[in-house]
């Protein structure tokens, strides 16, 4: 079976990633910024710390203001804890205006070729362009020709696996079609209010969207597991 795509980073490869701008970053002090309680990454099963996209961003954001703005850590506390109420005091401005915007929909995989699909993900070409016909999954025209964009990659990776139940890309159309109107629900409530194309706006929304995507995921899965329940509460 291919490994699934992680959408976190481990702690060093955090480190890794933000080194070449911050030099004397280290695991030691990582781990020391989420002792002071100015990082919350969450944890593995096993006890691993895992950091999206909003964790890293946030230690980008307190490293600039130690390095750029000479901010004690009592300091940078009291400016977070506001940014966490949905305040930008005026001294984070600039520094938030640095720190590499979240994306939407907090989706770090890359993109693989069609063409390595079978090597990379062990799935045939022929299943993911039946689940192209379906609309499950869209390919996107790069330099190596037609790609699997990176949320498609995870969405292809459970397709295959679902085979093994017999489900087939002809079953999953129902699924693209729920996604495509909870997307147009989230967009009819939040845009509204989010008019102003601010980094804090986008910062806001990422978090607003995490939150509403994680009430919808456990809406979505008590409400199926009732209606599983129904439909076999007879067998015996």
């Amino acid at each position: 079976m291919a490994p699934r795509v992680r959408d976190y980073l481990t702690i060093g490869e955090v480190v890794d990633r933000l080194t070449p701008s911050f030099p004397d970053l280290t695991i030691s002090k990582v781990r020391f910024l989420e002792d002071e309680g100015l990082l919350t990454p969450e944890r593995t099963a096993g006890g691993y710390r895992t950091f999206h996209t909003g964790d890293v961003a946030r230690l980008e954001l307190i490293l600039r203001l130690q390095r750029d703005h000479f901010m004690p850590l009592s300091v940078i506390r009291e400016k977070l804890e506001d940014l966490d109420k949905g305040k930008l005091p005026p001294e984070l401005r600039p520094a938030m205006e640095s720190v590499e915007t979240a994306p939407l929909p907090l989706e770090v995989a890359e993109t693989v070729p069609l063409s390595k699909v079978p090597d990379v993900l062990g799935i045939p070409t022929a299943f993911i362009r039946e689940l192209g016909s379906f609309a499950i999954v869209q390919l996107v025209n790069g330099p190596n020709g037609e790609e699997l964009s990176g949320p498609d990659v995870a969405i292809a990776q459970t397709c295959w696996e679902l085979r093994h139940f017999g489900i087939e890309p002809r079953h999953l159309r129902t699924y693209e079609t729920f996604a495509e109107r909870e997307a147009s629900l989230f967009q009819q409530i939040l845009l509204p209010s989010m008019r102003h194309r601010t980094p804090e706006a986008r910062q806001k929304l990422v978090e607003t969207l995490t939150e509403l995507l994680q009430q919808t995921d456990d809406l979505t899965r008590y409400m199926v597991r009732r209606a599983v329940g129904r439909v076999f509460e007879d067998f015996d």
